[in-house]
């Protein structure tokens, strides 16, 4: 059985083509249309596998801009799923973990919860922050004129963060508690007159980065999974937000990981949540 899993973006849509057997092929859309990025999206996946569109069961949605979506798309019939299940279900799946917490970074973070035993799986949302790509790319058209991540991270890589932030060391001269000198004590503490916009991003992406992973390990504490976190989102593809969301876990301890094409883990999610519905013998399933 094949599903398809699309993940609606605000600017990108996700696809991937999935069967019993796996994740058959992944794909990345552009369009502002939803229909048109659905469609799309459905199209590439099938060529690029040479599968015919009457061999797919269903597409499986979630994201942001599921609703305008019609109950069938090239015929086939359209099955939504609730984002906070598809991003539980798809980061478990990509990290191989039966027990975790799932931070997704899109336009904003989720923080779930996931345990699977046997054949059930249980997601729980454990809450979040309104810090993600959109405050990323909100602060960085409004300070720096970049209208991209690709181009913000770019320009971050030149700069240094320690030029803009305050850190323990700034303030006390030396370390206090567990907190070494380089420790961040204040983002965008230190900003002075001759700042200069690399370290502006710089700045922007070591904020993001860590609020992104603080808020995930201490969601995790409190379920007792803070060494099994795994990230996933658009902005777990970046080596410098994926390096500063680290930072906390180092410093309080626990352990995180980012799976490989962490940007897929909704769409992965979706589809994994149809197939299932399709395919299992007891429980809750789709109409025909």
């Amino acid at each position: 059985m094949l599903i398809i899993g699309l993940d609606m973006g605000g600017t990108t849509t996700k696809g991937v083509l999935a069967s019993e057997s796996g994740i058959l092929a992944k794909t990345v859309v552009v369009a502002s249309d939803p229909l048109a990025a659905a469609a799309g999206a459905i199209g590439k996946l099938l060529a690029d596998k040479g599968i015919q569109l009457d061999e797919v069961e269903a597409v499986a949605l979630s994201g942001g801009r599921t609703k305008p979506l019609p109950d069938k798309i090239l015929g086939l019939p359209v099955r939504e799923v609730d984002e906070i299940e598809a991003v539980g279900r798809g980061g478990a799946y990509l990290a191989g973990m039966k027990e975790c917490v799932v931070v997704s970074a899109g336009t904003g973070t989720a923080v779930v919860e996931v345990r699977i035993d046997g054949g059930r799986c249980e997601v729980r949302h454990l809450g979040g922050t309104a810090v993600g790509a959109g405050t990323l790319l909100g602060l960085g058209r409004l300070l720096l004129r970049r209208t991209s991540i690709t181009s913000l991270m770019e320009m971050a890589r030149k700069g240094n963060p320690k030029n803009v932030d305050l850190t323990v060391g700034d303030i006390v001269g030396g370390p206090v508690g567990r907190l070494d000198p380089d420790v961040t004590a204040s983002n965008f503490g230190k900003v002075g007159d001759d700042v200069r916009p690399e370290d502006i991003a710089a700045g922007l992406v070591n904020m993001v980065g860590q609020v992104i992973g603080t808020v995930g390990l201490f969601a995790a504490k409190s379920v007792g999974l803070e060494e099994s976190v795994v990230l996933v989102g658009g902005l777990m593809t970046h080596e410098l937000l994926v390096n500063a969301a680290m930072k906390p876990f180092n410093l309080f301890g626990g352990s995180a990981i980012v799976p490989r094409d962490p940007q897929f883990a909704t769409a992965i999610g979706a589809s994994l949540k149809v197939l299932a519905m399709y395919t299992s013998p007891v429980g809750e399933r789709y109409e025909a």
